[in-house]
C-alpha cells in the first residue's frame, strides 16, 4: 500500500511532493546578528537530502534587537537567505521562511531595550520583566516589519513565509485573553485580538502581491486564561478568511505547566488539535509535536486529523527519516528519543544543538564521506551508546570491526533507564543499532564477556573500551540490606509496597517513577538540596511534576545514615529518625568499569576507553566523545 505520507499535495499554489514537513527549529549555527553559515547550510542540505516535501526555516528576526534567529530585518541579508532556499531547491523541496518577533519574551542583545507586549503583563519565563505596551502607531510599524521581512524572504527566492503566531510570541500573546488586554480595536473580542495577524497577512499581501502565508498556531495555549481549541478554531477560521494557506497546529505556550515535548507525551500526542482545527478550516493543516515515528505520522493523516505532519527533532536525529519510511526501511531509523539533551536544553543555553542519537548534527560536512587512509581492525568492547556510536562510524569508514557484547542486546544502560516511565523511549538506541551494525558490516558477538585474552586472540590493530559502569554502593552501614536501582528496574529484585530509594539523580527518579506507577509508596532520600540536577533544564520540571502527581515524597537536604531490614535511618538539620519501609533501593551513581583498559593499555598498539568507563555523565556526552575518537581512527 502506497503511503498517504509520500502523496503529493498543495499549499497556495505550491506543489508540495510529499506531507512531510521540516518544522522550524532553532539551531545556534547562525552568526549572533544572524548571518548564515556554512555550518547551517550543510545542516539544512542534509535534511533536504533526505526527502522532506515542506521545510520551514527560523526562526527568522523582523528586528535586529533579538537574541537568537537568522536575520530578515535588512535587505543585506537577502543573499544569505537566497543561500538557504537554494540548497532546498537543489533537493526539490519548498520551503517557507518563519518570521518572528518574539514580544515580551525578548532577550535583547541591547540590554537598556525594553520588551514590549500588547499589555504590560510581566513574562513568568526567560526574562521575567513587565513589557512595554505597544502604541497603534508601533504595531503599525511591526506589521510593517512583517511586511518588509516577508518581501525579502520572496527575493531570496523562498517559496513561502510562516508567521509565528505560537509558543506565546508576539502575534500570540494578541491572541491570548491572558496576555491582550487592551480596550482599542486590537483586544477586547476575539476578532480584535487576532486583527494584529490579520493586518500583517494584509501588508503582506500589498508588498509581496501574490505569495504563499502560512501561519504556526497552537491548537490550545494551555495557559490560565488562555485560548482553548474552541477559541483557536475561530481563530483558525479568521486567519483563513484572511488569506493563510495552511495552518500549523502545535500545542501550548513555552510557558504552559504541561509536558509538550517530552517523553511524558505519548507519540502524536497532540494531533487531536490539528483535528479539531481542520474541522473548522478547508486549507491545509499541519499537525506537530511528538512525531517521531513515520507509521505514526501515516495514522495521523489516514484518521484525518491532518493533512501533512510536522517533525524537527526527530529530522535531527535521522535526516534521512523520510527516505528510509518511503523505502519501507523503517527499522533502520534513529528515532528521536524526545530527550531534549542535545536540541532544547543546548537551546536554552544559548549553544549549537547537537543529539543525543546523532552526534554528527551539525558537522555533517566533517563527517559526510569518511574514509580511513588505512583499513584497522578495531574491537570494541561494550554495546552501550558510546560502543555503538563507535562501530557504526568507524565501519563507514570502512575499518573491519567486531564488537563484543555481554548481554542479549545493544543499548547498554539506556535499556535499563528504559524500563521507567521517564525514559521509555530511550530503548529505540539498541533496537536502531541491531539492525544497522550488521548491514554495515559490523560482526557483533553477543553474549560474550571480553576479558584481556579475548580480546588479544582477535590480533586488534585498535581497541575500544566501552564498558560502561557499575552501581555504586555507598559506605553505609546496614547497605547490605539494600538493593541497587539498577536491579529494580531491570525486573531482578523483588520489591515491597513501601520503598525509600536513597539518591534523587536521574536514575533515582527513574526507579521513583517506576515504583510509583506500579502504585507503591515511595520516598526519596537526597543529600543535596534538589532532586533531579543531572537532568536536562527542559526535562527536569516534568519529572518533578510526575513524582507529585504520583505521590512520590521527597526529602531533600537528607543523608542516608543506617539500613535495616525494614527502615532507612535519616539525618537532616542535625536530627535523626527512621523511615520505615519494606525495601530500600541504592541509586546514589556509578563507578567506572576500567579494569579491562588497565589490563590491556601496554598489550595493543592503539587503546582508547569512551563513555561511562571513563567518567560516568550523561549518554550524550558518551556518543559524542565516540563520534569524536571515530574521526581519530
Amino acid at each position: 500500500m502506497t503511503m498517504l505520507l509520500f502523496e503529493p499535495i498543495r499549499i497556495g499554489d505550491l506543489e508540495i511532493k510529499n506531507r512531510i514537513v521540516m518544522a522550524a527549529g532553532e539551531t545556534n549555527y547562525h552568526t549572533i546578528d544572524g548571518g548564515v553559515t556554512e555550518r547551517l547550510l550543510e545542516f539544512y542540505r542534509e535534511r533536504a537530502k533526505g526527502g522532506i516535501g515542506f521545510a520551514v526555516v527560523g526562526v527568522a528576526k523582523v528586528e535586529k534587537y533579538f537574541l537568537g534567529g537568522i536575520a530578515a530585518y535588512d535587505d543585506k541579508y537577502i543573499p544569505d537567505l537566497k543561500k538557504i532556499a537554494d540548497v532546498f531547491h537543489e533537493y526539490d523541496v519548498k520551503c517557507a521562511l518563519q518570521l518572528w518577533h518574539p514580544g515580551r519574551y525578548e532577550i535583547s542583545l541591547d540590554p537598556e531595550r525594553q520588551p514590549v507586549a500588547p499589555s504590560p503583563i510581566p513574562s513568568p519565563i526567560f526574562t521575567r520583566r513587565t513589557p512595554k505596551e505597544l502604541s497603534k502607531e508601533e504595531i503599525l510599524k511591526i506589521e510593517e516589519e512583517f511586511a518588509d521581512a516577508a518581501l525579502r524572504a520572496k527575493k531570496a527566492g523562498f517559496d513561502a513565509v510562516e508567521l509565528i503566531g505560537s509558543a506565546g510570541y508576539l502575534i500570540s500573546q494578541f491572541f491570548s485573553p491572558a496576555t491582550n488586554k487592551r480596550t482599542d480595536e486590537y483586544g477586547g473580542s476575539l476578532e480584535n485580538r487576532t486583527r494584529f495577524a490579520v493586518e500583517i497577512l494584509e501588508r503582506i499581501k500589498e508588498k509581496c502581491g501574490k505569495f504563499t502565508v502560512t501561519i504556526r498556531i497552537p491548537g490550545d495555549e494551555f495557559i490560565e486564561g488562555g485560548n482553548t481549541v474552541k477559541e483557536m478554531k475561530r481563530i483558525a477560521k479568521i486567519l483563513e478568511d484572511a488569506g493563510v494557506a495552511a495552518i500549523h497546529v502545535m500545542a501550548g505556550w513555552h510557558e504552559s505547566k504541561r509536558p509538550l515535548i517530552t517523553m511524558l507525551v505519548p507519540r502524536g500526542g497532540f494531533a487531536y488539535l490539528a483535528g479539531e482545527i481542520k474541522k473548522e478550516v478547508s486549507v491545509p493543516v499541519i499537525a506537530s509535536h511528538r512525531i517521531n515515528d513515520p507509521l505514526v505520522a501515516e495514522k495521523i493523516l489516514r484518521d484525518g486529523l491532518a493533512d501533512m505532519v510536522a517533525m524537527f527533532r526527530p529530522l535531527v536525529a535521522d535526516p534521512e527519516l523520510p527516505k528510509k519510511a518511503n523505502e519501507g526501511r523503517f527499522n533502520e531509523i534513529r528515532t528521536c528519543l524526545a530527550c531534549n539533551q542535545g536540541c532544547m536544553d543546548m537551546v536554552m543555553q544559548g549553544q549549537p544543538i547537537t543529539c543525543l542519537v546523532n552526534p554528527t548534527a551539525g558537522r555533517e560536512s566533517e563527517f559526510r564521506n569518511l574514509r580511513a587512509e588505512r583499513v584497522k581492525k578495531v574491537v570494541i568492547v561494550g554495546g552501550g551508546p558510546a560502543g555503538c556510536t563507535a562501530a557504526e562510524l568507524l565501519a563507514k569508514k570502512g575499518h573491519k570491526v567486531i564488537l563484543f557484547e555481554k548481554t542479549d542486546k545493544l543499548g547498554g544502560q539506556m535499556n535499563i533507564a528504559a524500563k521507567s516511565p521517564l525514559a521509555y523511549e530511550f530503548a529505540e538506541l539498541g533496537r536502531y543499532f541491531m539492525t544497522v551494525l550488521p548491514k554495515l558490516g559490523v560482526e557483533v558477538k553477543y553474549r560474550t564477556v571480553a576479558d584481556a585474552s579475548r580480546v588479544l586472540a582477535e590480533d586488534p590493530d585498535a581497541v575500544i573500551i566501552s564498558v560502561g559502569a557499575s552501581p555504586l554502593i555507598p559506605n553505609i552501614p546496614g547497605v547490605e540490606n539494600a538493593v541497587t536501582g539498577f536491579d529494580v528496574l531491570l525486573g531482578k529484585a523483588e520489591v515491597g509496597n513501601k520503598v525509600v530509594v536513597i539518591g534523587g539523580g536521574g536514575v533515582g527518579c527513574d526507579v521513583a517513577a517506576k515504583l510509583a506507577s506500579e502504585g507503591k509508596e515511595v520516598t526519596i532520600v537526597e543529600m543535596l538540596p534538589k532532586i533531579a540536577q543531572d537532568v536536562g533544564i527542559s526535562t527536569r520540571w516534568t519529572v518533578l511534576m510526575y513524582l507529585n502527581e504520583k505521590g512520590v515524597r521527597i526529602l531533600t537536604n537528607t543523608k542516608a545514615i543506617g539500613i535495616k531490614p525494614n527502615a532507612v535511618i535519616v539525618e537532616s538539620d542535625g536530627q535523626k529518625k527512621e523511615i520505615e519501609c519494606d525495601t530500600v533501593v541504592i541509586a546514589v551513581g556509578t563507578k567506572p568499569n576500567d579494569g579491562l583498559y588497565e589490563e590491556l593499555k601496554n598489550k595493543v598498539k592503539e587503546i582508547y576507553k569512551v563513555g561511562d568507563c571513563v567518567k560516568p555523565r550523561k549518554a550524550i556526552d558518551a556518543t559524542r566523545e565516540a563520534a569524536e575518537l571515530a574521526l581519530r581512527i
